[in-house]
Parts: structure tokens; sequence; C-alpha cells
């Protein structure tokens, strides 16, 4: 009996193993082809915006992340360097708010796109002739590498949000209008259709993104282990991005029209005067005080009380003669609609305080880590491109194995009783995107402590052999020292760029989501002006002509105390927007969150 028991049982496990197996196995395939048919959505006008993707991939991993190192060989000391890099990428955000704003309200993003294509092919084109005409005059070749520098940095302002925008438009999945003439239903559509998932196309558009930058970024750290010749170089970025920016331009006759639609920007601006104006008045006392409150509540949401003042620019002024539509017409009054989206992105501020200390962070992968690099005995294997080439693409790849490894885990916690108190339970399950932003400030702390010890040895070692002044020997150490620092800012900087993006799109409006990257970078670029002027005050004690005579190590060690203690604010800060969501009806409501 125990026999045909054991032998029952056996059978029994074999059927279902036969049963679920190819379940399971339909099951895993059915979402894997969801997934492919998800992301993999393939258009003719994709075809001539790919390679311009690839282009600026390209360019930045060859040229631009090398700036340190051009301006180091052209005899500009350490600091000066430094600032004068700081400077610039500080200004690439002022440059991508005011080419975008452009784009929107005058010209639209596709002749923003191909002015500032032409901008940075003529910036290469002119690093080119100074290493190939003027190479032993290094004040004409210092003069041409800083105008090389403004151009590329216009081009690079096209590049958020004008190209992002421009390449989701052309991935949505526009239909046809039926009603329409068979002379107009040739013609390309002016405007899609209201009733498609932008952020369908929104996933498609980061997917290939990243599949350009990658094959970018990845044909650049070949080019550089097949010539190391300067000229090579800059000839070789000067082609690659003139084919690509001409390529873009001989496809505009498959492109969706992209006709300048008004900047939300100066909409801001507008609201925000109105409000200050009125300022004078008495907050509404019923709903129909209002202009346009479709909501019909009395306080516009989000409702915080230092903002609450921006109500005002909804408020009809009875005591005037005018009409609404002409109060409107005058700028005085705003609809509810457009006074909420100001507040929405006026809450967050108190995120963005908490970005420029870690901009300082970050502005050390593009000067003091290529120094380093420099100063180092080149591996074979880990060149400063190859170097680079790594921390994309941990930037690149972060956010996958963050949604797969821990969202996953908080899916399966939320069911689960006695988790902690209900305000952690609601932050894991709305707020991921700031617990995201938690870790990069954690790893960015780490970071800074692994470039301190690095820095160390490399110094400890300088003493040893009694060599400080001899930059231009061989430095008996590899650049295989830099992969961690390189891995962990990447890390960081992939963390804390994907849980922003997350933050910023669920916080506001639609009609503001392509701006995330300038707002958020604009947040952080403070941090790069804060590392320009940190670096000026501290030459002289900390900073000295080369790498070999400062204390790098010093500075390292006082950006991890500075993390540290901004990740405690972070916190507060995280906690704050948590709770207050609490507050409104127990539902974290984004509108409301604060």
């Amino acid at each position: 009996e125990m026999a045909t028991s054991v032998q029952r049982n056996l059978i029994s496990l074999i059927i279902n193993f036969q049963l679920v197996r190819p379940s399971c196995f339909f099951s895993t395939l059915c979402r894997v082809t969801g997934c492919v048919k998800l992301h993999v959505y393939f258009t003719k006008a994709v075809f001539f915006i790919l390679g311009l993707i690839s282009s600026h991939s390209f360019v930045n991993n060859a040229v631009v992340f090398l700036w340190m190192d051009y301006l180091i060989d052209l005899g500009i000391s350490l600091p000066l360097a430094t600032i004068a890099l700081n400077v610039q990428e500080g200004l690439c955000v002022i440059c991508t708010f005011l080419i975008a704003n452009i784009a929107d309200a005058y010209t639209g993003p596709y002749k923003a796109i191909v002015f500032s294509t032409a901008s940075y092919a003529f910036g290469l084109l002119l690093w080119f002739l100074a290493n190939r005409f003027w190479g032993n005059s290094s004040s004409t070749v210092i003069i041409l590498l800083y105008l090389m520098m403004v151009l590329a940095t216009v081009g690079k302002a096209s590049q958020d949000p004008c190209l992002k925008a421009f390449l989701r438009d052309q991935l949505v999945e526009h239909k046809p209008n039926l009603n329409a003439d068979k002379d107009q239903a040739d013609e390309v559509p002016s405007k899609p259709d209201i009733s498609i998932d932008y952020d369908k196309a929104e996933v498609r558009r980061k997917f290939w993104w990243r599949i350009a930058s990658t094959v970018g970024t990845v044909s650049s750290v070949i080019m550089a282990g097949g010539s190391d010749q300067r000229m090579m170089t800059s000839a070789f970025s000067f082609s690659v991005m003139a084919l690509a920016g001409l390529t873009f331009a001989l496809g505009k006759g498959f492109y969706y029209s992209d006709k300048p639609t008004g900047s939300p920007l100066i909409v801001i601006y507008r609201v925000l005067k109105a409000a200050f104006v009125k300022r004078h008045l008495q907050h509404a006392r019923e709903p129909n005080d209002y202009y346009m409150n479709d909501s019909g509540g009395l306080l516009l949401l989000p409702d915080i009380r230092i903002i609450r003042w921006l109500d005002k620019a909804a408020l009809l002024e009875t005591s005037k003669s005018l009409s609404a539509e002409e109060q409107e017409q005058n700028g005085r009054l705003f609809p509810v609609r457009d006074v909420q989206r100001v507040k929405q992105l006026l809450a967050m501020v108190p995120m963005w305080t908490a970005l420029p200390i870690h901009g300082l962070v970050l502005a050390t992968g593009s000067t003091f880590f290529v120094v380093q690099s420099e100063s180092l005995y080149s591996d074979p294997v880990f060149s400063i491109n190859v170097l680079f080439l790594l921390q994309g693409f941990v930037t690149v790849i972060v956010p996958y194995v963050h949604d797969f490894l821990v969202s996953g885990w908080i899916k399966k916690l939320i069911p689960m009783h006695h988790v902690g108190p209900i305000w952690i339970q609601k932050l894991l399950k709305h707020r991921v995107g700031l617990v995201r932003i938690a870790i990069g400030i954690a790893c960015s702390i780490i970071c800074c402590m692994v470039s301190m010890l690095v820095e160390t040895r490399r110094l400890n070692l300088i003493k040893t052999r009694g060599d400080a002044d001899a930059d231009d020997e061989p430095f008996p150490m590899s650049t295989v020292w830099l992969v961690p620092q390189f891995f962990l800012i990447g890390l960081v900087e992939g963390l804390v760029a994907d849980g922003l993006a997350d933050f910023y799109n669920i916080h506001v409006d639609e009609s503001l989501e392509h701006y995330e990257s300038p707002f958020n970078e604009s947040a952080i670029g403070v941090g790069k002006f804060l590392s320009a002027a940190l670096v000026l005050t501290l030459s002289g004690s900390w900073f000295h002509g080369t790498l070999n005579t400062s204390h790098l190590d010093k500075y390292y060690k006082l950006l991890g105390i500075l993390s540290s203690v901004n990740l405690c604010f972070y916190l507060l800060v995280m906690y704050a927007y948590a709770w207050k969501a609490l507050q409104v009806n127990g539902s974290p409501d984004p509108e409301v969150s604060t």
C-alpha cells in the first residue's frame, strides 16, 4: 500500500508538472511578446532621428567628456580648468531653457534642433581646424577651444527637451482622419489623435534613445582604440555630427508637423505676475469666486500655505467694471487650471533644494575623475573612454534593475500586514521615485569616500617616489583603480535622474512634462556653479597648479560630509511629501502631495 501511495503521488506530480510547465511557458512568452510590442515600434521618421541621437552620444564620449584633459594639456591650471568646465555645464542648463522656450513659442522643435545641430557641427569644425593648423600656437587653440565649447553648449541644449519630445511625437500611433478628403488623407497629419496614449510613446522613446546612445558610445570607444590623435578624433566627430544633422534635415517629409504651441513658461510668468498684482485682495470665500473653477473646490490644489497667495490669480475682481473675459485679456485673471499648474510646479521646490549638493558630486565626474585618469597608467582595457562607457552603461541599466528588484518586492510587501507605520506603506507604494533618489544620494556618499581612498593611495605613492612635480612621467598605478568610482557615479546619476523624472511627471501637468529635464537639471546646475565657487575659494590651499601638488583627497572628504548632511535633509523632505499626502482624505493623490 505504501508503494502504491508513492506511485500515486509521483504520477500526480508528473501530471501537475506537465500541466503547469506549459502554462508558465506560454504565460512568460506572452509577457515577453507584449513587452517587445510595447518597446519595439518603428516608423520611417525614427530612422532619421536615431542617427542624430547616436552622434550626440558619440561626440560626448569622444570629445566633450575630455574637455578637462584638453584644458590641462594646453597649460591651464587645475583650478581654472575646473572652474571653466563647471561654468560651461551650468550655462548649458540656461541654454536648454532658452532653446526649449523658443521652440515652443516661435519655431517648433524641428527648426530648433536643426539650428543647434549646425552650431554643434560648426564648433567641432573649429576644433578640427585648431588642431590641424594652429597646433603649435597654444593661445590660438585655447581661444578656439573656448569658442567650440560655447557652440557645443548650444548644440547640447537642444537634446533636452526638444529632441526627446520630438522623438516621442514620432513614436505615437497616429490614427488617420477617416472624415478627411482624399487629398488631405495623403498628407502628413498636423496633430496626433488626442486619444493616443502618450505614456506608451514615452516608453518607446526611452527604449530607442538608450539603444541609439549605446551605439554611439560604443562606436566612440572603438574609434578611440584605433586612433589616439586628437586631430583625427575632431575630424571624425565633425563628420559624424554633420552627417547626422543632414540626415535629420532630409527626413522632414516623414515627420509629423511640430508647429509652435506656445511656451508654458510664459504662462507661469503671467500667473505669478497676476497673483502679485492682486496680492492685496482677500482670499475666496466660495468656489464661485474663482474663474473657470471646474473642480468646484474652495482651496486650489495643491494646498500649501506658503504659495496659497497664487490662488488670487484666478480670483474674480468684482470691484472692477471689466468682465471676466476682459480681465483675462488684460493679464489679471487666469483659469483655475493654469493656477494649479504653477502651484504643482512650485511644490517641487523643496525637492530641488536637495539637488545642488548632488550636483557638486556629479561635477567631479567630468573634471577631477578625468584628470585622475590622465595621471595614472592607462590600462589597455580600462581606458578613459571605456570608463565613461561603464558610467553611461550603469546609468542606463540602473532604472531597469531597480524596477525589477525594488518595485517587485514593494508589490509583494504592500499586501502584508504589520510592515510598519501606515505612512511607510503609503510611501513604499506611491513614492518609489522618492526612495530611489534617497538611495542615489546615499550612493554618492560611498562614491566620495571611495574616490578619497583612491586619491589618498595615489598621493602616498607620489610621496614615496618623491616626484610630486613630474606630471609628464607615467605613474605606476593603473586606471583600473578608477573603475569603482566611475561605476558609483553612474549608479548615482541613474538612480537620482530616473527617480526625479518619475516624481516630476507624476506631480506636474502634461503641458510641462517635456520641461522635466531643464527644471531638474537647473537645480543640479546650481551645484555646478557652487563647485566652481568652492574650487575658487579653495584655490591656493587645497588646489594648486597641478593635480599632484593639490589635495583632492581632502576635497572628496568634504563632498562626502556634505552629501551625508544632504541625505539627512532629503529624508526630512521625503517624509514631508509622504506625510502631506496622507492629510488629504487619507489618499496619496499626486496632485495634493507636497
